[in-house]
């Protein structure tokens, strides 16, 4: 056994003045070599494992660190609890339980850690622990629709390569997804949102505990991509975390895409339909609509895990409406407001934002769109249905933005061009657009950036199902994490290499100062957005990076003007908590069934 040394000459130790419990942290010795680090946090002691990157630098990692209580039992589709204290020293050298989901096809062959509604840990990334450093931290909400995916992809031999060596601290966690974590039937009944609490209470822990780690608690960068970014993006305007993070990053996504957030009709509806495929056999007539929320609850807390799981893949919703149907809704509680109102009282923190030149080229390659004739003809018959505006209408709207519709689609790389960035900017480049138009408006220090960099290695197999190849969406995770959503068979060729490292300084840069550019950088300047600048600019990154000198090529501007009203955010009353009716659930203690009472 591993023998825990109190501090002596050789053993480090770490006060942090912000616990309730101080917390300390031991070297720990075995066979005289120093292998680990050990950790007091308000719950008690926790052992590191120790990764040492091609440099030399070594690192502490604590991966399965629980920040709330398991949310299994009496605890399904209820808000988080905190973590109970434990005895001894906990391991942390196991890779967590993740949230449960469907694989990603490609997923399917590797090896992965269980899945299980016990999901509530996060994982600490640190330089090696030192007494005299305080280092800022970055933390990480993995992206995947809310209903898929997990941190467990982002691993500690690229994180600690690439940023914890650059004097950082990461942290990322798991959350419940799917109906486990958005389950909602639109009223007080399930007001939804677990897994954006789950978020939240991982953010408290963080806060409160970091300094254990060498983690600076007044320097927290909040960070995600996809719906991770968008959660973000949420959860920072949200008055529960105040005073928890003071910078930004949002990749990919962020609150002002459409998909971001549900209204409270839509999502019951939602689950009304998929408590139906599942096997939910409704009254003939309910008494009242209350009535009828309690029984789609009471069927969804007997449902076993495994009829839980979700996933993007062959979803028209998704991928031919670009609408997430299981996301968050304003509640009144984490969401107070509806978020035009929490956007204007919102603290304001540096941010950095972008996403992939050509976001919506994953999605062509995970759908099977091409670009086709057929799908134009799909996309706008969606803008049609959704609009309640005429096909021709809609077609014209549409040339005004992206030129003349016989011209684009008589040739097949101007009609396949079209496609992909009319869908790209319907998911992501709008609502990037309004983020940082919002920044100009209030003044807040805004960096945004085009991921224009590819090549084949990162693209891997789905380079073969695409209209063409660029960068997209995930494209900067690919760089920043060494993380590739694509399963490219190829590691990096050395200009990606040269990106990855760059992508790196730039992002870190941002974490440790609040800019990209660091105070000794030899990289080129990347121009924060001017608040006195009608025309917003973004950086390329790519191996000779630089400022483009028009954002995404004049077409948001058109785009506001023609389309964007089919996406203006409507102003969503909140769901209201009723102080005279709560329901409970209890155990049924079988089968992991789960029973609802009426008090």
């Amino acid at each position: 056994m591993p023998q825990l040394l109190f501090p002596t000459r050789k053993a480090r130790v770490r006060t942090s003045s912000n616990q309730d419990n101080m917390g300390t942290c031991f070297s720990n010795l075995k066979s005289g070599k120093d292998e680990s680090s050990i950790v007091r946090v308000q719950q008690g002691l926790l052992e590191s494992f120790r990764v040492k990157t091609p440099k030399g630098e070594v690192c502490d990692v604590f991966h399965g660190i629980p920040y709330a209580e398991p949310p299994v039992g009496n605890l399904r589709f209820k808000k988080p609890q905190p973590p109970k204290p434990w005895d001894g020293i906990k391991k942390c050298s196991k890779y967590p339980n993740r949230s449960i989901h469907k694989e990603m096809p490609w997923d399917k062959a590797l090896p992965r850690a269980n899945q299980s509604e016990d999901c509530l840990y996060l994982n600490v990334f640190a330089p090696k622990i030192r007494d005299d450093k305080k280092y800022p931290v970055l933390f990480y909400i993995h992206g995947g629709g809310y209903v898929m995916d997990s941190a467990e992809r982002y691993t500690a031999k690229n994180i600690c390569r690439l940023l914890v060596s650059r004097e950082i601290i990461v942290v990322t966690c798991h959350y419940r997804l799917g109906f486990l974590g958005f389950l909602s039937t639109g009223d007080d009944v399930c007001p939804g949102n677990f897994g954006l609490f789950d978020m939240l209470e991982a953010m408290r822990w963080v806060h409160s505990n970091i300094a254990s780690f060498g983690g600076d608690p007044d320097n927290i960068t909040l960070s995600g991509q996809s719906a991770g970014a968008a959660a973000a993006d949420l959860l920072s305007f949200s008055p529960l975390a105040k005073g928890l993070f003071n910078k930004k990053i949002v990749m990919g996504g962020n609150s002002y895409c459409h998909w971001a957030t549900t209204s409270k009709q839509e999502i019951r509806e939602y689950c009304k339909k998929w408590a139906k495929r599942l096997g939910w056999k409704p009254q003939l007539n309910y008494a009242s609509k209350r009535e009828e929320s309690l029984d789609i609850f009471k069927f969804f807390n007997e449902l076993p895990t495994s009829k839980l799981g979700m996933t993007m893949f062959f979803s028209n919703t998704i991928f031919k409406e670009c609408q997430l149907p299981l996301a968050p809704v304003v509640d009144g509680d984490i969401l107070p407001h509806n978020l035009k109102i929490l956007r204007e009282t919102q603290e304001h923190v540096p941010s950095l934002i972008g996403g992939g030149e050509y976001e919506a080229l994953l999605f062509c390659a995970i759908g099977l769109l091409r670009g086709t004739e057929k799908e134009i003809n799909s996309a706008i018959d969606v803008l049609s249905k959704k609009s309640g505006l005429p096909r021709s209408k809609i077609e014209a709207m549409t040339e005004k933005v992206y030129g003349d519709s016989p011209a684009l689609r008589a040739d097949s790389k101007a009609r396949k061009l079209f496609y992909v960035n009319l869908i790209s900017d319907i998911f992501a480049n709008y609502g990037n657009y309004r983020f940082m138009r919002d920044c100009q408006r209030r003044g807040i220090e805004c960096y945004g950036y085009s991921f224009d960099h590819q090549s084949k290695q990162m693209w891997g197999w789905l380079q073969h199902v695409v209209p063409f190849t660029g960068g997209t969406h995930t494209s900067e995770l690919s760089y920043l994490f060494d993380c590739n959503y694509m399963s490219a068979p190829l590691g990096m060729n050395k200009t990606d290499k040269v990106v990855s490292e760059m992508t790196a300084d730039y992002f870190t840069n941002f974490v440790k100062f609040g800019t990209p550019n660091g105070p000794n950088s030899q990289l080129p300047v990347w121009e924060r957005i001017s608040s006195d600048d009608d025309q917003m600019k973004l950086f390329s990154i790519k191996p000779e990076p630089m400022m483009k000198s028009t954002l995404y090529g004049d077409r948001m501007e058109l785009f506001e003007d023609h389309i964007g009203m089919l996406y203006e955010e409507k102003a969503t009353a909140p769901i209201t908590p009723r102080g005279d009716f709560v329901p409970s659930i209890v155990s049924s203690g079988s089968d992991n069934s789960l029973h609802i009472l009426v008090s």
